[in-house]
């Protein structure tokens, strides 16, 4: 098994790199044998890169610390008699998947894409502050970049056997898109080892020991990387407005850290409510049980999300959840009065004005009444072993590896190994140049709003997963 993937090492919490980790420990506990391709990170401390890894040449992105952009810069990427596997799994958005095409082409390997990100968002989280709300700018972006990379990330899935997605919305989406290949819906899993562990000590009271305050008031969390694209603004601001007023002695921990984690404190100073909102920074992975399980409410306000790995597992601990319809990942998690409260997230300044208002309500009334939540939090927990449960992912990841097979044996498709010289030159040639062009164009895309270098993270996730 080949998995092509973002990140080699764990630089932040990331949903799609915990997943391939677990995917990367469950296959080798049944005794496969498996190689991950990465870009090399020399950051990267003993203990982080699991076995059995391939490291790229790569460069980082300013926009995203953390993350580095792998290039196709060194001769033995494209030895296609280095590489032999029985199927390729390609856990990436960037550029890298033309590695997975290019051992389909070459060596007929079945190729079975994922996709974990939805280009709106993406596209959005480059843009500097001044111009993310210009609908000029959008429209522009529409035009010259989001439906350019639509059609370009369609054409690549086309070429692959199959292709993974975590919600029938992002399905929906990718058939619009125009993708023809067999298209798999299958929700990331919730790791039982560390989400099902007894309960520890309480994280809030040393935050609010340290913010001198009482541990009386009600707990609402927001938890997940702090990106514009996350909303965690829109949280500080329903908070502020609509649930302080009604719940004085209630508080607000952000958990999670970011580029906008300076932004997101200064807006709660400007709207005076910096003494109740808490910002841990990012946490350990394995502690976030402790904070889902001790909190009263989780708000979440990102539309984003293609699944959204904190919803899950907040639902998985029984926490009760308030959070925006988004027709993707959280849509395809909550259902409305039933494990948790959906709404509509209004689209224009006046529908949204109403949105936020009807969101705090509806978490100043779950403050109110502890039974719905209580009811909340079981159906939640109960739900997402249901769907999530190791076992039930694991059976879905092994039917799309064997359909992938299936898939490229019908096809058909000579390898070009078996083809004249010049062919197979020009097919590595090809797949090169399309991965040096788009992945050098989102290095200078990253450039468009580089990070302070104040803002990297530290090493707080080395050993898991390996």
């Amino acid at each position: 098994m080949a998995i092509l993937s973002d990140f080699l090492r764990i630089p932040y919490a990331n949903g799609a790199v915990f997943q391939t980790r677990f995917l990367y420990q469950e296959l080798r506990r049944c005794g496969h044998q498996v190689t991950v391709f990465g870009p090399a990170d020399p950051a990267a401390a003993p203990g982080e890169i699991v076995p059995g890894s391939v490291a790229l040449p790569s460069l980082p992105l300013a926009a995203y610390p953390g993350l580095r952009v792998p290039l196709p810069l060194a001769p033995w990427i494209f030895d296609a008699k280095r590489w032999d596997f029985d199927v390729c799994f390609a856990q990436t958005t960037s550029m890298l998947l033309e590695f997975g095409i290019w051992l389909r082409r070459m060596k007929g390997i079945p190729l079975l894409c994922v996709n974990t990100t939805h280009l709106v968002a993406a596209y959005d989280e480059l843009l500097p502050a001044r111009f993310s709300k210009s609908p000029l700018v959008h429209a522009g972006l529409h035009l010259t970049l989001k439906r350019p990379y639509e059609r370009l990330f369609a054409r690549l899935y086309n070429q692959s056997d199959g292709l993974v997605v975590l919600s029938d919305g992002l399905r929906a989406y990718w058939r619009e898109c125009g993708v023809t290949v067999p298209i798999h819906v299958i929700p990331r899993t919730v790791q039982p080892e560390v989400f099902d562990k007894p309960l520890g000590a309480d994280p809030f009271a040393a935050l609010f020991a340290n913010a001198g305050l009482t541990e009386n008031g009600p707990r609402l969390i927001c938890a997940g990387r702090h990106a514009r694209e996350k909303s965690p603004d829109r949280v500080i601001r329903i908070f502020a407005k609509h649930v302080l007023p009604s719940q004085p002695e209630a508080t607000l921990t952000m958990i999670g850290e970011g580029a906008e984690t300076p932004a997101l404190k200064r807006l709660a100073r400007e709207l005076g409510v910096e003494k109740r909102v808490l910002f841990t920074g990012e946490v350990p992975w394995t502690s976030m049980p402790d904070y889902y399980r001790f909190a009263d409410i989780f708000m979440h306000a990102s539309l984003s999300e293609t699944y959204g790995n904190v919803v899950g597992e907040g639902l998985w601990c029984g926490t009760p959840m308030v959070a925006f319809a988004d027709g993707m990942g959280v849509s395809a998690q909550i259902t409305h009065g039933v494990n948790g409260m959906l709404l509509a997230p209004g689209k224009g300044e006046l529908a949204e004005r109403a949105a936020d208002e009807s969101f705090g309500r509806a978490v100043v009334e779950l403050i109110g009444a502890p039974a719905l939540r209580a009811r909340l939090g079981r159906q939640a927990s109960k739900r997402a072993r249901e769907r999530c449960a190791p076992a039930v992912v694991q059976g879905r990841i092994a039917d799309a590896f064997q359909h992938a097979q299936d898939h490229a044996a019908a096809s058909g498709d000579r390898p070009a190994l078996e083809r004249p010289k010049l062919l197979q030159w020009f097919t590595t040639l090809s797949h090169a140049r399309l991965w040096t062009k788009y992945n050098g164009l989102v290095l200078l895309a990253g450039c468009l709003r580089p990070v302070a270098k104040g803002q990297q993270r530290g090493r707080l996730h080395p050993r898991m997963g390996t």
